[in-house]
Parts: structure tokens; C-alpha cells; sequence
């Protein structure tokens, strides 16, 4: 995908992708926010306010249906503690 990714990021695209792409500061900020509010409650999830989920400021959304799928988030979890040699005793 990257050919697609340099179309849909080009320059020219600017004012349609504003619509639907974040910058990287713009990115960042459900994480940070899930990290430093001190209102953030464990489990919640934040996402974008904008259209469709996908820009704007953070808020709390509701997460995919995906990511409550209990094998596969075994499986992320197990491939972390692979790929990074770091295990948690739960």
C-alpha cells in the first residue's frame, strides 16, 4: 500500500484529507489523554470527536467490536510479551 499511501497523503489531497486524516500531534492525543486525565477510568476508550471517528479531539467512544474478542486479545497479548522479551505474571 505504500503507492496508495503517497497518493492519499499527497500535498495536492490537503483539503479532502483534512477531512478524514489527523496529523501526528492530532493522533497522539487519545493516548495522551487516556494516560495523564486524571478523570480516565481503566477500560475506557478515547477516539476522535469528528466525523466518523476519525479527527477532532478525544472523547470517550465505544471500541470496536474486535477489540472484545477475548481469543484475539489473548493472542495480541502473547505476541507483546514475544516480541518484546517482557512478561506480566496476571
Amino acid at each position: 500500500m505504500p503507492a496508495l499511501s503517497d497518493v492519499v497523503m499527497s500535498p495536492r489531497l490537503g483539503a479532502i484529507n483534512s477531512w478524514w486524516v489527523q496529523d501526528e500531534a492530532m493522533g497522539a492525543l487519545p493516548i495522551l489523554r487516556a494516560a495523564t486525565d486524571p478523570s480516565a477510568v481503566g477500560g475506557t476508550y478515547y477516539g476522535p470527536d469528528g466525523f466518523g471517528q476519525l479527527t477532532g479531539y478525544p472523547i470517550v467512544v465505544r471500541s470496536s467490536a474486535r477489540s472484545h474478542n477475548a481469543e484475539v486479545q489473548r493472542r495480541l497479548w502473547a505476541e507483546s510479551e514475544r516480541l518484546t522479551g517482557v512478561t506480566y505474571p496476571l
